[in-house]
């Protein structure tokens, strides 16, 4: 074939051909789709309204929901904020309420009123772990106490437990500044400084048995007295100028006192101690009896007379040089044998001490106490008559009971400077009972009978210029007007009257008398009101409030 004969390719008998480039397969089948989707409806203005109201829903909802979720969040918060802060402010201020019928966990306004004047840091070591007292049912008044005690400081108090065992040496500083023996697990250490007393768990609590003569059988009374005795403590280590008494307790080595009047005796000195006396028992034969140590002397039921010399003591001991401003309390008994001179040393000072006893014929006047020699029966109720040394005292309703007391005879009003008055008296109805061998023969019928002065102030001043001295014997007709149970009871006045007489004599300030508190009885009681109130909140209100909430929350989200 000639040249001329071949054909160009376009010239060949083919198919024609597009000038454009072939489409991609994935391009014909979006095509293909495209050509087969039908075309999209317009939507109805009802459908619009309908869809624009649930598009608003869905953006309240995840609104309300985002807020709730956050409004959750910082509610917990808040919560747990405010716990922490409360368990802060609970440790802090002891935000505990007092359900016992008694008041059991209360503390006296006195003693608030003390330590919210408190001015020093004081320690206070509780000797046991804190689960020794807060897990038993009669210590846990201890450390809710001291607690209190804590909390009304204005941080003050600094309160620890110590468990001895497996930390002596948390004690050891305590223990080098003070001479009163070893510690013992449940005493509680109160330390200012280098001032240290400590508490006995005697000291704090106290069982005691008694007769019940209604069925001749023995019954057990527990009583707290730990208030008073930690307070004193703290007054105690606080106080840097405390007034200093002696009591006479031995001569040549035996004590003072009749067997019979041992618990008056001890009694006394605990009152003494509690009271922030800082109180030194003495021998009348060997001791000094130094003015310038001693305030105030105490001389209880001597069961011995004294010789020239110790009647020497005495007398020096309340002329003080001249200086006078030395007291000397003295309490008679009726199981006293004679003693003469000590007789004569009192009658100097005007003052003679019959031997009988004074009974209360009245009986609707008339006390029945409970003493350490049992039930005590016609015990009279005395009166107070100048109150000047008891002025605080004046106003109080609470009687003060004389057992076993002895008439004192006032031999002058005022002679040479001394000058007797009466301080506490019986009624008219009382009589004499005699302490010899008349007794035997005594018929109540023939007693002498009247009024009897069982309690007396003698002074003797010396006035210099415009400036007065005084030295005073305060006379008591019986220890036994502080025997164990009169002076421990609330019942009596008896030994707030006898605290407050030595606080004006030795011109001592800030001493405070706090009752014993019964463990016997702590039933939460409420009245009628009470219960119904509580019946109506719980039965009705808070039930009735949470179904009116559920209501309310159950229609809001409905109608969203």
């Amino acid at each position: 074939m000639s040249q001329k004969d071949e054909k160009k390719p376009e010239q060949l008998n083919l198919p024609e051909e597009t000038t454009e480039q072939s489409t991609a397969p994935e391009e014909k089948l979006e095509q293909t789709k495209a050509e087969t989707k039908k075309p999209k409806r317009e939507r109805t203005p009802e459908e619009e309204k309908i869809r624009a109201q649930k598009s608003v829903q869905r953006k309240k909802k995840l609104k309300h929901g985002t807020l709730a979720t956050v409004l959750t969040v910082v509610f917990v918060a808040i919560v747990v904020v405010v716990n922490v802060i409360c368990g802060v402010l609970d440790d802090r201020f002891h935000w505990n309420i007092d359900l016992t019928s008694s008041g059991l966990y209360e503390i006296d306004e006195q003693t608030i009123s003390y330590l919210n004047q408190l001015t020093a840091d004081v320690d206070v070591v509780m000797l046991a772990d804190e689960s020794y007292f807060k897990e038993n049912s009669t210590l846990k008044i201890v450390s809710e106490t001291l607690e209190r005690f804590q909390a009304e400081s204005n941080g003050h108090i600094n309160l620890k437990y110590v468990d001895m065992t497996k930390n002596p040496e948390a004690v050891k500083t305590y223990s080098q500044n003070y001479s009163g023996g070893d510690f013992a697990t449940g005493d509680v250490i109160i330390a200012c400084g280098d001032l240290v007393r400590v508490a006995a768990f005697d000291d704090l609590i106290k069982q005691e048995q008694q007769i019940d003569y209604s069925t001749y059988s023995y019954v057990y009374e527990t009583t707290f007295t730990g208030e008073q005795t930690l307070l004193s403590a703290i007054m105690g280590v606080t106080d840097l100028n405390p007034v200093k008494v002696a009591v006479i307790a031995e001569i040549n080595g035996s004590p003072i006192y009749h067997s019979m009047d041992e618990y008056c005796f001890l009694k006394i000195n605990e009152l003494l101690e509690k009271n922030n006396y800082q109180v030194t028992q003495i021998d009348i034969a060997t001791d000094v009896l130094s003015p310038e140590e001693y305030t105030a002397v105490v001389l209880c039921a001597p069961n011995t007379d004294f010789s020239d010399a110790q009647i020497t003591k005495l007398t020096d001991y309340l002329y003080n040089d001249g200086k006078y401003e030395r007291n000397l309390v003295y309490f008679a008994s009726p199981y006293q044998p004679e003693t003469p001179k000590l007789d004569d040393f009192l009658e100097t000072w005007g003052l003679k001490f019959g031997n009988t006893v004074v009974y209360e014929s009245d009986t609707a006047s008339s006390q029945f106490v409970t003493s350490a020699m049992g039930m005590l029966q016609g015990v009279p109720v005395v009166n107070k008559e100048y109150t000047e040394l008891v002025g605080s005292l004046d106003g109080s309703k609470l009687p003060i009971v004389a057992p076993l007391a002895k008439p004192i005879e006032r031999l002058f009003e005022a002679n040479s400077g001394r000058v007797t008055e009466a301080l506490l008296t019986t009624s008219d109805t009382a009589y004499l009972y005699p302490l010899d061998e008349n007794a035997e023969d005594f018929d109540v019928s023939n007693a002498e009978t009247g009024s009897f002065t069982l309690a007396v102030l003698a002074t003797n001043t010396y006035t210099e210029g415009a400036d007065a001295y005084e030295s005073a014997v305060l006379a008591f007709g019986s220890c036994w007007m502080l025997d164990h149970y009169v002076a421990s009871t609330s019942s009596y006045q008896n030994a707030e009257y006898f605290i407050t007489s030595l606080n004006s004599l030795t011109g001592k300030e800030n001493t405070i008398t706090i009752a014993e508190k019964s463990l016997d009885q702590t039933a939460i009681t409420i009245s009628d009101a009470q219960k119904n109130a509580i019946r109506t909140v719980t039965v009705f209100v808070i039930p009735l409030t949470i179904a009116a909430l559920g209501v309310v929350v159950f229609i809001r989200r409905r109608n969203q």
